[in-house]
């Protein structure tokens, strides 16, 4: 999965380099083009060049709903009964640890990565387009936060003092629901369940504090274009940060105890050559 995902940090750099920073009201549409970049409130976002790889492959940590629902939502969490139309699984829900994220540089910008796995009826248009309405990123104090209350007004969740917002795509402009972002998507564009539909690049830099826990809400099919088939499936990109660890050069004892040791072995070599 790594090798999949390090091929599209170089395909996403390229694309993502022409995107420009939008408004807090933007809708993104990705059902006409492909490849689509742009960028919302400082995050950016691209239909991916991802090939199919099968339902399941993708090591998702939140997994969303399923038809009948038009609109379905969800987090992630290792809390159990789960609030929305989260799948229970604790293989396909489960908590998300910061530090296990791998981060990515585009344009000198220090990004964590998001993919989004999407299942639509591909049969006609528009069964096959699906909206993103909500997209909210929070760190928490633990990996088993639950019972968030919701905005009516905003639709921004809140977990009290147990987290902290990080990102949301309706940005500074969430007090006003008539301006809510959106990003629109075409599943006819990826072949099948587990082959990715957008990657999501959050800047590192919003991930501060103590608080290590990472909760991606998200809510689909509000409007225009509702859930028709099976699951949404949020994956993340994870590894290490740091540079390989640096050579420690041997103490001096080290190379003392080294050298002796070639020097008997030298001297048992003479000695062998002269009794030979």
């Amino acid at each position: 999965m790594r090798k999949r995902f390090f091929a599209l940090k170089l395909a996403a750099a390229t694309i993502l380099s022409l995107a420009g920073t939008a408004s807090a009201d933007t809708v993104l549409n990705f059902t006409q083009t492909f490849p689509g970049s742009g960028s919302i409130n400082t995050a950016l976002f691209n239909t991916n060049m991802q090939q199919p790889t099968g339902s399941g492959v993708i090591q998702s940590f939140v997994r969303i709903g399923e038809a009948p629902s038009a609109e379905v939502q969800g987090y992630n969490t290792d809390a159990r009964p789960l609030q929305f139309n989260e799948n229970t699984s604790a293989t396909f829900t489960h908590s998300l640890n910061r530090d296990t994220l791998q981060s990515t540089v585009i344009n000198g910008v220090s990004y964590y990565q998001f993919l989004l796995d999407i299942n639509q009826n591909n049969s006609q248009v528009p069964e096959m387009y699906l909206s993103l309405n909500e997209l909210q990123i929070f760190q928490g104090n633990s990996g088993s936060l639950t019972n968030a209350t919701v905005n009516g007004t905003t639709g921004l969740l809140s977990f009290g003092a147990n987290a902290t917002l990080v990102y949301d795509m309706d940005g500074a402009d969430d007090s006003n629901p008539n301006t809510s972002s959106r990003i629109d998507l075409n599943y006819d564009f990826n072949s099948g369940s587990g082959s990715g539909d957008m990657y999501a690049y959050i800047p590192t830099a919003l991930f501060t504090g103590p608080n290590k826990w990472i909760y991606l809400y998200s809510k689909f099919g509000a409007d225009p274009y509702g859930n028709n088939d099976g699951y949404e499936e949020w994956a993340a990109v994870t590894g290490p940060n740091s540079p390989p660890p640096p050579v420690v050069p041997l103490p001096l004892a080290a190379w003392g105890g080294m050298a002796l040791c070639g020097f008997v072995g030298a001297s048992k070599l003479r000695k062998r050559s002269q009794l030979d």
